[in-house]
């Protein structure tokens, strides 16, 4: 990590939000350490995100998990597929289609139609800023408008997260295997 991780905060919002990710995910999130503590008000914004990604949104939870894996696989965040792949042991949603997506196998005996769709989009936006014509057709054939609108909005947040983690060389927290010992 480029900036020390801040371990006892004064604030006691900051206290609180360590507890919460110490008793969620069994120890507490570098990002809250390093970025969080820094800047609460980032804290705020990015627990607004995650009420949108788990309250707000109309996508199954398997494919918002794969939404924010392809995101961050597509820009090398360990951080940010470590804490998706938590996410989807805590979830009991398995984590084949995950680990095939890392290894950059999108296959189609894997992946359904919709999926490959979806990760066409994100891989695409990813890699070249843009969006074809042939990839958002392919995307509405599958997702009315306002779903059209949560794929683009999670990936979006996934960039989010991706652009602070990176830089900061926030690495895998090794939450996944805290998950699974956790659920076993």
């Amino acid at each position: 990590m480029r900036l020390k991780a801040i371990e006892n905060p004064s604030n006691p919002w900051l206290k609180m939000a360590y507890w919460v990710s110490k008793k969620q995910f069994g120890k507490v999130l570098s990002p809250l350490k390093v970025i969080y503590s820094r800047k609460l008000p980032l804290l705020q914004l990015a627990m607004k995100i995650a009420k949108f990604e788990e309250k707000q949104n109309s996508l199954a939870p398997e494919l918002r998990l794969l939404i924010k894996i392809a995101g961050a696989t597509a820009n090398g965040c360990s951080f940010c597929q470590d804490i998706a792949l938590a996410q989807a042991v805590k979830g009991k949603i398995g984590i084949t289609k995950f680990a095939a997506l890392m290894k950059g196998e999108l296959n189609p005996t894997i992946f359904s139609e919709k999926e490959l769709a979806v990760l066409a989009v994100i891989h695409q936006y990813a890699t070249e800023k843009k969006v074809s014509d042939a990839n958002f057709a392919e995307l509405k054939k599958h997702f009315d408008e306002t779903q059209i609108v949560e794929i683009l909005a999670l990936n979006a947040f996934e960039q989010f997260y991706n652009a602070l983690t990176i830089p900061l060389e926030i690495e895998s927290d090794g939450l996944r295997s805290l998950a699974e010992k956790s659920t076993a």
